[in-house]
């Protein structure tokens, strides 16, 4: 039979965690704000390098640098490997969550190892675990609370024998706590400063104090000598204020003033421990009982003091931290140029850390009201918010229900209402996040190669994808309200406004259920037939000419100008990348052109062929590019026999390689300047109404000195001819 009585703390901690975890995995969507937007750009880092994900390279660019903001990124890219993408963000965030209570409860065993008591405020740790700032999907800074006391606890723990492998560990701790929020990372630092200087500084000004009789030079030759401690504390935190330094300087040359919430606010969120507050203004409520117990617990603290005449203690650092950490929540600016929450992030620390000054070696029925109590508290947190889970999750299952729909290698935008995402019928008015905004990012990772213009991060040099420079908009603004190509528009409670009815004009309802629209653009019933001429045989053929705009075109041959966007039905650029163009001037051709591949001069097989009539006018001119190009082709499906050509007309060497309909057929094509003519058949199997090519050069990140004479980073095409066979 089971017995209570045989549970002791370490079973009801389990308990707890697990209790904790399971709204990730009954839900099917966690409800943060950012959080799916972290999964689309996690999958954009896994699927970045390929080239025949043509619509991701030409909307992003990765900002592969060291900065905060990279770890849940990187975790996230990892578990997709393993994961689908819903799942990968569920165990991400089984880790990012159940790791806070025990980071804390790891802290609080260093501060007060050995005391009775000592775990009688690790229940503390739970209803800190769900946040404002998880809520708000910052997956990062989530990451980075318990690196923060991880951090600080192994200090604390090892801080009298600093050994070399025990700073390594610390290092490596301070790392991945800065990899994932600079504001934890310059926290932890702070906190970590204030408590070795306190602890070290304080006995060296009593020792000195103490020989002030003795005249100033021997209470100055006592300090000097009583600080050693502190200038070896001082001496391997160096790297650590290099690092936060360094990243101060530069925000501060980008940017120069903060934006304040005003006192109101300030004092608003304080009491109402608004850090811990997401969804309602339930919890404000609740919070004041935690308030309350944690007042009572510091006046017992106080009072036990008294009575053993524990004047000082070691953990009054952390009382003075939790002040400091007060003063700078009620200064500090809410943002600072594209970072923001400053406030929400500090003041998560403060009851915290306030919860190391309080004393645990009490009496057992103080410590065990106090701990009944903290449990009680973290029950009643979780239970809401478990309950709003529940309430909220079927809203998400309908706005993520037409992600099937999305096809690969398109784009799409997202719209709402003045209002919409903040709209929930279960909770009224969702008053501090939106939960519904970026779990649109959701129809960008079903389908290969799917771009998702809104999303966010792209906007931001503190995430690693960052948008495609060359393609973005003079305004954001401008990408927005739809002033590029969009294939799909996904609408939440849809504005009924002539501006989206003027936007999805050229779009049709292909998914719609009591709040959601899901729009696709309008296509073509079939290929345009009459655009392609018939072989002797009666099969179809058709030919392209890439050239600059105005520029003569060959014979039977249809003009590709470096702009000539895809259009349903017909044929153009499938992507935004800028394509350059040049004209040369007539050439004669009147002997074979060696046409034999990189492969085949290696075996010293030479192949050779006689140049057609038409030749000399599509060799003359070419469109060029460094970034992918992908040129679409709708056609019936069957077999087809496809021929590019490749003409340089400068001295320098091209290398060409080429995707269609996502199998590499040419790779490393060797183009020699002004001489060298190539010319390259495959043969592909077309089931889906559509061919496309994309072609791309490598990207080499070392040129030798004279690269540019002898080798120019860029392809070259000059003209295509796709025939059908079957």
């Amino acid at each position: 039979m089971f017995d209570w009585r045989n549970w002791s703390w370490k079973h009801l901690f389990v308990v707890l965690l697990i209790l904790h975890l399971l709204p990730i995995w009954i839900f099917a969507y966690f409800p943060s704000q950012d959080g799916a937007s972290h999964i689309y750009n996690g999958l954009v880092l896994k699927e970045y390098g390929k080239h025949e994900n043509y619509k991701m390279r030409d909307a992003w660019e990765l900002n592969i640098t060291v900065f905060p903001n990279w770890l849940s990124h990187i975790i996230l890219a990892a578990l997709l490997y393993v994961f689908p993408p819903v799942m990968s963000e569920k165990v991400f965030l089984t880790i990012a969550i159940g790791m806070v209570p025990f980071a804390f409860f790891y802290f609080l065993n260093a501060v007060h190892r050995g005391q009775k008591g000592q775990y009688v405020y690790a229940w503390l740790g739970f209803p800190f675990t769900y946040n404002y700032l998880l809520y708000m999907g910052f997956y990062n800074f989530q990451l980075s609370i318990s690196f923060f006391f991880f951090s600080f606890g192994f200090w604390w723990k090892h801080k009298d024998d600093m050994q070399v492998r025990h700073l390594s560990w610390l290092y490596v701790l301070l790392l991945l706590t800065y990899l994932s929020h600079i504001a934890s990372y310059g926290l932890v630092v702070l906190g970590i400063t204030v408590a070795g200087s306190s602890m070290w500084g304080t006995p060296a000004i009593a020792a000195a104090w103490r020989t002030r009789t003795e005249g100033f030079s021997a209470m100055l030759q006592k300090f000097v000598v009583s600080l050693k401690p502190v200038f070896r504390f001082l001496l391997y935190m160096v790297p650590m204020y290099f690092v936060l330094i360094d990243y101060y300087l530069q925000s501060v040359k980008q940017h120069t003033q903060g934006k304040h919430r005003g006192a109101e606010w300030v004092w608003e969120y304080f009491w109402g421990v608004k850090s811990i507050v997401y969804f309602t203004d339930w919890h404000v409520t609740v919070n004041y009982f935690l308030l309350a117990v944690l007042g009572i617990a510091a006046i017992i603290s106080i009072g036990y003091r008294i009575q053993r005449k524990e004047w000082v203690k070691r953990t009054d650092a952390f009382l003075l931290i939790a002040l400091l950490f007060t003063y700078m929540f009620v200064r500090a600016p809410w943002s600072y140029g594209p970072g923001g929450w400053i406030n929400d992030r500090i003041h998560l620390y403060i009851l915290l850390l306030l919860g190391a000054w309080l004393i645990p070696d009490m009496g057992r029925p103080f410590r065990h009201v106090i701990a009944a109590c903290l449990i009680i508290f973290s029950l009643l947190h979780f239970g809401r918010t478990a309950h709003d889970h529940a309430r909220i999750a079927p809203e998400i299952a309908e706005l993520v229900s037409g992600t099937h729909l999305i096809e690969p290698h398109t784009t799409y935008q997202i719209r709402t209402e003045e209002g919409g995402w903040h709209k929930s019928e279960a909770l009224g008015k969702v008053e501090y996040v939106t939960p519904y905004v970026h779990h649109t990012a959701l129809y960008g990772v079903y389908a290969d190669d799917v771009a998702h213009l809104s999303n966010y991060e792209a906007e931001f040099n503190y995430f690693p994808v960052n948008r495609n420079a060359e393609n973005a908009p003079e305004n954001y603004l401008d990408l927005w309200y739809h002033k590029a190509p969009v294939d799909y528009v996904i609408a939440w409670y849809p504005p009924d406004t002539p501006e989206f009815r003027a936007y999805t004009a050229d779009h049709e309802i292909i998914h719609e259920t009591k709040h959601l629209q899901v729009y696709r653009k309008k296509r073509a019933p079939a290929p345009v037939l009459e655009l392609w001429d018939k072989t002797e045989t009666g099969r179809l053929i058709i030919r392209f000419d890439m050239q600059p705009y105005g520029s003569e075109t060959a014979p039977d041959h249809h003009a590709i100008g470096p702009n000539t966007e895809y259009e349903s039905g017909k044929f153009g650029w499938d992507t935004r990348s800028p394509h350059e163009a040049y004209q040369s001037k007539e050439i004669s051709f009147d002997y074979a052109v060696d046409i034999s591949t990189q492969e085949d001069q290696k075996k010293g097989i030479g192949r050779g062929v006689l140049m057609p009539r038409w030749w000399p006018q599509l060799a003359r001119d070419a469109v060029w590019g460094q970034r992918d190009a992908a040129f679409k082709i709708d056609l019936p499906n069957g077999t087809y026999r496809v021929t590019n050509t490749f003409w340089a007309g400068e001295a320098g060497t091209h290398t060409v390689n080429m995707i269609a309909n996502g199998t590499q057929i040419l790779s490393d094509l060797i183009v020699q300047g002004r001489t060298d003519a190539r010319e390259h058949t495959y043969t592909v199997e077309v089931t889906e109404g559509y061919l496309t090519q994309v072609i791309f050069t490598p990207k080499d990140r070392v040129r030798l000195e004279n690269d540019w004479e002898n080798k120019y980073h860029f392809w070259i095409w000059n003209g295509c001819t796709v025939e059908q066979i079957f």
